[in-house]
């Protein structure tokens, strides 16, 4: 079936209803926890072929974080979709007032490389929560799991609700000048900028999950042993290859020496039985990453680390002295290499973040309530944690998403079912009382009465 026809298909399902009640969406929902619960295995051994993501880490990471956000829509989901009562004004007493949860119809919703399942499905589950029909695209750089997504799917729905796209950019293309009534993409800020023009062509919704430079702060009276155990936990998970990942160390300069110890320190217990791509760390995704990090790994000055093999694309977690104007500060790493900068006050501090665009994430360590609501109020980042690092995304009750640059938009949870969701208002009046004071003929009386009823 080519792509229109997809689309086209879909489009007639939705408007006759496969989707509407909230009971098809909880079929749908629970159609897909069984997908990937009988397939466990074989998506974790594509996700490792595609670039040697260890078990563990893909059991929890893209499996069980889905089946999460399925179980939580599950138990919310009829309350989520029941229409919300409104408040009345002066103008419109007396009348019913309801909000409305609709779904927008068939959505298109491109995936990421870097969590081939998670990045798909998750939004996935909103998508259908909300009632939608959608498209999925996977990406086309995490190959097996591309294509094991699309037997599945193909195995499990029918494609009146769920299909699967595969390609690469020809084929998004033309996925994006298709008329869908909601798009949901995560990626590059480069490529986002692309989809949110396609889009605005037609003046289709989006929802944009992007990236950005996330800093992890250490304040001078941080747990310097706690801050290096999770900063380096988030940035070695994946090796590094997450949207949120700290991609860089801003150190108060009292307590630098104290985190580069501490780091090296750490790196070791990690990793005591050395690095062993596939099994207790990952890969880089392909030559091309691979190759774009040696090269900023080449231009660094290294502090701790900095081993690489090419032939098993292995690049380990490197700690690298940098300064603001460093080549390795002018774009989102993406991978295991951690500069380290450092500041004196909380003024150069802040300027500085300011300066930048705003991140998806930001991670400060401190014990200070006082700098903690310094940063908090006054730098713009997409969401974060205090004293930990990536942990605010496993919770559904916290809405995820970007700030200008890193994106537009939030979701999981309930915030995904209602970044799939448009809200329509209806006003409900009674045939009595109807009084004259409404209707033409106007006159300076009525005007009178009605300003008096405003003041």
């Amino acid at each position: 079936m080519t792509i229109p026809k997809i689309v086209q298909h879909q489009k007639e399902a939705f408007r006759k209803g496969v989707t509407g009640s909230v009971e098809k969406r909880k079929d749908a929902l629970v159609t897909l926890k069984k997908l990937l619960v009988e397939n466990e295995k074989e998506i974790c051994e594509a996700i490792n072929t595609d670039f040697g993501k260890p078990y563990f880490e893909a059991f929890t990471s893209e499996i069980a974080t889905v089946q999460h956000e399925i179980d939580h829509h599950l138990k919310h989901l009829h309350k989520w979709a029941k229409p919300d009562q409104a408040g009345n004004s002066i103008f419109t007493f007396p009348a019913k007032n309801l909000i409305y949860k609709k779904p927008y119809g068939t959505v298109l919703i491109i995936g990421a490389w870097n969590y081939p399942v998670n990045l798909t499905f998750q939004p996935l589950v909103g998508a259908l929560s909300a009632g939608n029909t959608a498209v999925i695209k996977p990406s086309e750089l995490a190959a097996q799991t591309s294509a094991i997504i699309k037997d599945l799917v193909e195995e499990y729905f029918s494609p009146s609700v769920l299909a699967v796209v595969e390609g690469a950019v020809e084929e998004t293309q033309e996925l994006l000048s298709q008329p869908f009534d909601k798009i949901f993409f995560t990626g590059s800020t480069r490529v986002g900028k692309i989809v949110m023009k396609a889009a605005a062509e037609q003046l289709i919704p989006v929802t944009l999950e992007l990236g950005g430079k996330s800093p992890a702060i250490v304040h001078s009276d941080a747990n310097i042993e706690i801050a290096a155990k999770r900063i380096w936990w988030g940035k070695t998970m994946n090796a590094g290859q997450i949207c949120v990942a700290p991609d860089y160390a801003l150190v108060h300069k009292s307590v630098k020496n104290q985190f580069v110890e501490k780091s090296r320190e750490v790196l070791s217990q990690f990793f005591s039985n050395d690095y062993i791509p596939g099994e207790n760390y990952t890969q880089i995704i392909n030559h091309d990453h691979f190759d774009r990090l040696e090269n900023l790994l080449e231009q660094s000055e290294v502090i701790h680390g900095g081993v690489t093999n090419k032939e098993t694309r292995f690049i380990e977690p490197t700690l690298i002295q940098a300064d603001w104007d460093s080549v390795i500060m002018k774009e989102e790493i993406f991978g295991p290499l951690l500069p380290l900068l450092t500041y004196e006050s909380m003024d150069e501090l802040k300027n500085k973040l300011i300066e930048r665009s705003s991140p998806l994430a930001l991670y400060l360590f401190t014990d200070s309530p006082k700098v903690e609501s310094d940063i908090i109020d006054n730098v713009p980042f997409g969401g974060g944690c205090i004293n930990e690092t990536i942990s605010h995304l496993a919770n559904p009750n916290l809405p995820f998403g970007g700030v200008g640059h890193s994106g537009m938009g939030a979701y999981h949870g309930k915030h995904s079912f209602d970044c799939f969701t448009r809200l329509q208002s209806v006003l409900k009046k009674p045939t009595w009382p109807d009084p004259d004071f409404r209707y033409p003929p106007i006159d300076t009386d009525k005007l009178k009465w009605l300003k008096k009823l405003l003041r």
